[in-house]
């Protein structure tokens, strides 16, 4: 073994084994190298080594006593605690990531932080397998869709849903879906695929983990239009249901809204202010989905404008109270 790969051998271990918590001595390290390579490695080649990797720039705290290197911290890891600890909450709590995938996620973010911190970094939320996706394969169907993106090249791909059974069905009896990816998205906790869908003739969203594996193909894709804003996309949509673009002004009590801005975005209009209400007004693709937000509020948020989304509201709504009325009789 020559003396850098020996080098290379020795900076994995204290990477691996040591942080400013947690310390190796030189017989860890001579039984390290005895077990697994079969090497007498002396204790004036290991110090020989460490500081030549000091002199280099890698921060290696060396404890002596009366001169002699003792034992070794390494203290250049790349993430802290709390940022991995991040990490793992948001893998873990990730609807389109499955319960098995999310596990092999959290194993590979311990295995990069500071030995010391490995037993204690575990998921802080706790997030039911029911709702977890099924999908297995959306790492796959991320990594093809960010190739195609690079390689500016149309996908096809078919697209699941469940049935009354609750199985997995291809929609449309399998037909592919032709479409030119411009860009995935995070909302509510679930990622879409952007792009434009010759099925629609227009801009369309499809949930990756409800997409088969994708295919490339050998066609350029669309060039994106001029106007596609996709963080105005983001704000506009509620659970990414398309429908048409509206200027729509809800009045709600002033502490709801964070909740507005929480599902909406910043990009709002706040008027006629009252101790007990304000109005707010912005844009939102209207879909089922909206109204189905709004009903969540009843009672203390109602449409003001325009006229026809506040009747199609008020009509939604008694005709929920109606269905409720029936189902007690």
């Amino acid at each position: 073994m020559t003396n850098k790969a020996r080098a290379m051998i020795l900076l994995q271990y204290l990477k691996e084994n040591s942080d400013a918590n947690k310390a190796v001595t030189h017989p860890e390290i001579r039984a390290m190298f005895k077990d697994k390579y079969s090497m007498d490695v002396p204790v004036a080649t290991i110090r020989a080594d460490v500081a030549s990797m000091v002199e280099a720039g890698f921060r290696i705290d060396v404890r002596e006593v009366n001169g002699v290197a003792t034992y070794y911290k390494y203290l250049d890891h790349d993430w802290s605690r709390t940022e991995l600890q991040i990490l793992i909450d948001a893998v873990a709590s990730g609807y389109f990531i499955t319960k098995s995938l999310s596990g092999k996620m959290i194993d590979k973010l311990r295995s990069v932080s500071a030995p010391s911190d490995r037993d204690r970094l575990a998921p802080a939320v706790h997030v039911e397998d029911r709702l977890k996706a099924g999908n297995e394969a959306v790492l796959e169907v991320v990594q093809k869709i960010q190739s195609a993106i690079a390689n500016n090249h149309m996908i096809k791909f078919q697209y699941y849903v469940y049935d009354n059974k609750m199985n997995r069905v291809k929609k449309h009896n399998g037909y592919w879906y032709h479409v030119s990816p411009y860009a995935l998205l995070w909302q509510g906790d679930r990622y879409y695929l952007v792009g434009w869908s010759e099925k629609h003739d227009g801009v369309a969203h499809f949930r990756v983990d409800r997409m088969g594996k994708p295919e490339h193909l050998p066609n350029l894709r669309r060039p994106a239009p001029d106007d596609l804003d996709l963080k105005g996309i983001s704000e506009k949509m509620v659970a990414m249901y398309n429908g048409p673009e509206r200027t729509v002004t809800l009045r709600c009590r002033p502490e709801l809204l964070d909740n507005i801005i929480d599902q909406f975005g910043e990009n709002l209009k706040i008027s006629r202010i009252r101790d007990r209400s304000i109005d707010v007004t912005f844009k939102v693709r209207v879909a089922p989905t909206f109204y189905g937000w709004l009903f969540t509020y009843v009672g203390e948020m109602t449409v003001v404008a325009p006229e026809d989304i506040r009747v199609a509201y008020e009509n939604k709504a008694g005709e929920v109270l109606e269905e409720s009325l029936q189902g007690q009789e």
